[in-house]
């Protein structure tokens, strides 16, 4: 009679291949390898693995890169069959980077995550461009610079640099010659005068990073926009290519959700507010603006302005950036605006960060709650040392302000540094 675990073995044996692959994918090297031990057919199963991540859990298991680096060659030394995703993190040594990357250039990658840990840039190797099945590419600290004829990814879907350096003519290459693109990701890249979006079918963009203009020359499909331009060196920038409200949302007709930051809205508005809203913010249900300061009248009035354009407007965060003191310039600017009443026809739902309880914030409640006849929710939050007055206080003031909805559930929350909660308290106005 064969014992209980030979049959479990046997069992697992005649998986199907695709199941074994995940569940040899989803176990980490050391136990994958020791699957070895199971049974005959076992023995060399880990080999045909086709996801080999060597994350910071791999290289935790060794007390030197020299004994990581050992194994990496190891098991590509072995490996059979195709290798659909490969991930290298943290990794330092360059030479044997590019080893890897040829070996890797007859394995069929659809996946590749590689990122480095150097003191200087590490130059892509010329293996990477020779991916063509590639679907899914991730790079962190490298020079990219593809070989001359080049002609892109024709299968890439989802694209994420961070650090990376290249001329702008590359990256335009890049995102036009991709035509399957749908997601895009930019860090703390190279520093563009213009970047020019054009790719069909790309559904998600998120810039962090230093450019005078970004330029969606054709955009048809892009739901979800992330965008934060950083340092203020640009905001004294006069030239033409300078980017303003029209520019920007110039061809963004599928546009849903907006992440845009104080700084950003700053640099859009050199050129004015335009009379009439860009056609782009027609269909936006969700808008964040995040690190907004109530000192600067101009940024106030283009968040008004932004909020108040979005006629499908659902749901509403905002995070102001400290400026520690009242700031009466803002005070008059919004106070008006608290008889706009009903201007933001669908707005359910307001999340505000870094509250503190100053004028020029209850102002801004002022106008949200004026101006949202649906409004159904109201989050506030900061840390409790932050805080100007109690949530108590705060609560008893804003049952004074005039109210376009006649529901409206608030939630205060008190957070100390560590992120734990010190108070929560939750007042439904009627």
């Amino acid at each position: 009679m064969r014992n209980a675990s030979t049959s479990g073995v046997d069992t697992i044996s005649n998986l199907p291949c695709n199941v074994l692959d995940v569940i040899l994918g989803c176990l980490p090297w050391k136990d994958a390898v020791k699957t070895s031990i199971l049974s005959k057919d076992w023995r060399y199963k880990w080999v045909t693995r086709q996801e080999l991540d060597f994350n910071d859990e791999f290289y935790k298991s060794f007390k030197q890169d020299e004994e990581a680096k050992r194994i990496i060659y190891q098991v590509l030394l072995v490996h059979k069959g195709p290798i659909l995703k490969f991930r290298l993190r943290n990794f330092t040594s360059c030479p044997d980077i590019d080893h890897w990357m040829h070996f890797l250039s007859k394995k069929n990658v659809q996946e590749f995550t590689l990122i480095v840990r150097i003191g200087n840039k590490y130059h892509s190797p010329h293996h990477l461009f020779t991916f063509q099945q590639l679907r899914y590419l991730e790079l962190q600290d490298c020079l990219f610079h593809p070989p001359l004829g080049f002609k892109g990814f024709e299968k890439l879907i989802k694209l994420d640099l961070m650090h990376v350096t290249f001329d702008s003519s590359i990256l335009t290459n890049l995102i036009s010659k991709s035509p399957l693109l749908e997601w895009l990701r930019l860090r703390s890249i190279t520093n563009f005068d213009i970047l020019e979006i054009n790719a069909a079918n790309l559904k998600f963009l998120e810039f962090i990073g230093k450019t005078k203009s970004i330029s969606f020359k054709n955009a048809p499909m892009l739901e979800k926009v992330t965008v934060g331009f950083l340092g203020r060196r640009l905001l004294t920038d006069t030239s033409p290519v300078c980017s303003n409200f029209p520019k920007f949302f110039h061809y963004m007709p599928s546009l849903l959700e907006l992440d845009i930051c104080g700084t950003t809205l700053e640099y859009l508005i050199k050129g004015g507010l335009p009379e009439n809203p860009p056609t782009a913010l027609n269909n936006i249900r969700t808008l964040t603006i995040s690190s907004m300061s109530l000192r600067d009248t101009e940024v106030v009035s283009s968040a008004v302005y932004l909020i108040t354009s979005c006629p499908k407007l659902q749901d509403l965060t905002i995070e102001f950036y400290p400026v520690g003191d009242i700031v009466e310039p803002a005070v008059q600017l919004l106070r008006p605006r608290s008889s706009s009443y009903g201007a933001m026809k669908l707005l359910q739902k307001v999340q505000v960060n870094m509250f503190t309880g100053l004028e020029m914030e209850m102002e801004f409640m002022k106008f949200i709650l004026a101006s949202a006849p649906v409004l159904e929710e109201v989050s506030i939050w900061n840390f409790t040392r932050f805080l100007f007055r109690s949530c108590k206080q705060m609560i008893d003031e804003m049952k004074e302000f005039r109210r376009a909805s006649a529901n409206v559930e608030f939630t205060f929350e008190e957070i100390d540094m560590e992120g734990r909660y010190e108070h929560e308290e939750v007042m439904e106005v009627a």
